[in-house]
């Protein structure tokens, strides 16, 4: 009898690990922009950030991302919100756009071979400009099955916060399961990023 209850406790339901199985991949997608680290304030926390997307722009996936592994490109933006500077170095970024262009071999279980782009441009507390950073994505396979693994993971390679490890978390806001059937075309999500020097 214990044992049996043991089990029932630990198996995952299968609409469960769909669910977070796709967005480990549409998320290491956006990391042309996205990688598999949790977020934690630590030292050397220069900035962390509140990301959503825009539940009227929603990040796009072509072709749609299917239980098939074919190359699929993403792209969209985060805006990302309530920015602070645990070490007080990055205490004038208060807000930010984080647009992202690339394209990997993936399925509704992972990618691969990620190639892409990313780039932030930062505002101030008044909304002013306050300069921009380039991304690079991790070129390494992800293949996970929880949706906190995967997002906005990179370094900073040129501009502000240059040298900066990128690391996130996300938490799907769209219906994910019609990746096994129909295919995922687009994607809303919200979460956090952190940049760690």
């Amino acid at each position: 009898m214990d044992r049996t209850r043991k089990a029932n406790r630990t198996r995952v339901p299968t609409s469960t690990f769909r669910r977070t199985a796709v967005v480990a991949a549409v998320c290491a997608l956006a990391a042309t922009t996205t990688g598999s680290a949790p977020v934690r304030a630590a030292s050397g926390t220069a900035l962390t950030c509140g990301a959503r997307t825009d539940p009227g722009q929603p990040i796009t996936l072509t072709p749609p991302l299917s239980m098939r592994r074919r190359a699929v490109t993403a792209s969209g933006t985060f805006h990302l919100t309530d920015c602070s500077s645990p070490d007080r170095t990055q205490s004038r970024l208060r807000s930010g756009r984080f647009s992202f262009h690339g394209t990997g071999q993936a399925d509704c279980t992972g990618i691969y071979g990620v190639r892409g782009s990313a780039t932030i441009t930062w505002y101030d507390r008044s909304g002013r400009r306050a300069g921009t950073s380039t991304l690079r994505p991790d070129n390494r396979p992800v293949n996970t099955y929880n949706p906190a693994d995967a997002l906005l993971t990179g370094t900073v390679v040129r501009g502000v916060l240059a040298g900066a490890r990128v690391t996130g978390s996300a938490v799907p806001t769209s219906d994910v399961t019609q990746c096994a059937t129909t295919g995922l075309r687009a994607l809303n999500g919200w979460g956090k990023v952190t940049f760690t020097r």
